[in-house]
């Protein structure tokens, strides 16, 4: 099974659609960690389970979400309200104290992720300003068995595989 995950896209409804149109087909589930910049009511975000950035229109979407899926606690959030762009502590502390077995979250336009505490934390990047790699990012997530075994992140236009940021589940200790 894999999941879709996307954050940061600013407004981008046709690049959001094009990752939609390329993976739904593939994926048991869609996020996306908030700054979609879109109105709740759009009919692209109904297969997205979505958060509120901090560029989102307050109330349109939920701080955060708690889910189980295939038998893994998925926490979703933008990141803002936990400083993520300075440090990932109380990312960390939130994401113990929710149980969290992996956390989606976006806020630096950073793509990556990292296992710390026996939690799985993913930040897909950025579809529209990317920072850090240069170029618009999404992640897919491969999960089996209850556990995630890997985490891919892809580029948005050609849908190629970024293999300097991919993991699978030998992924360095940080």
């Amino acid at each position: 099974m894999q999941w879709l995950v996307v954050s940061d896209t600013h407004g981008d409804r046709e690049g959001l659609k094009k990752l939609r149109d390329r993976h739904e087909q593939h994926v048991e589930a869609m996020f996306h960690c908030g700054d979609s910049e879109l109105d709740k009511e759009d009919p692209l975000l109904e297969s997205f389970y979505v958060v509120s950035g901090n560029t989102d229109a307050p109330g349109e979407f939920p701080e955060q979400e708690i889910l189980i899926i295939d038998g893994i606690n998925v926490w979703v959030t933008h990141g803002h309200l936990y400083q993520v762009k300075s440090t990932n502590q109380r990312l960390q502390q939130t994401a113990t104290e929710q149980d969290a077995g992996i956390v989606f979250h976006g806020h630096s336009h950073y793509a990556g992720a990292y296992e710390k505490e026996d939690i799985i934390y993913v930040n897909p990047g950025s579809l529209t300003l990317p920072k850090k790699p240069t170029e618009p990012t999404y992640a897919l997530v491969s999960v089996e068995n209850r556990e995630v075994k890997a985490v891919r992140f892809y580029e948005k236009e050609s849908g190629s595989e970024m293999k300097n940021l991919s993991f699978t589940k030998e992924w360095p200790k940080k």
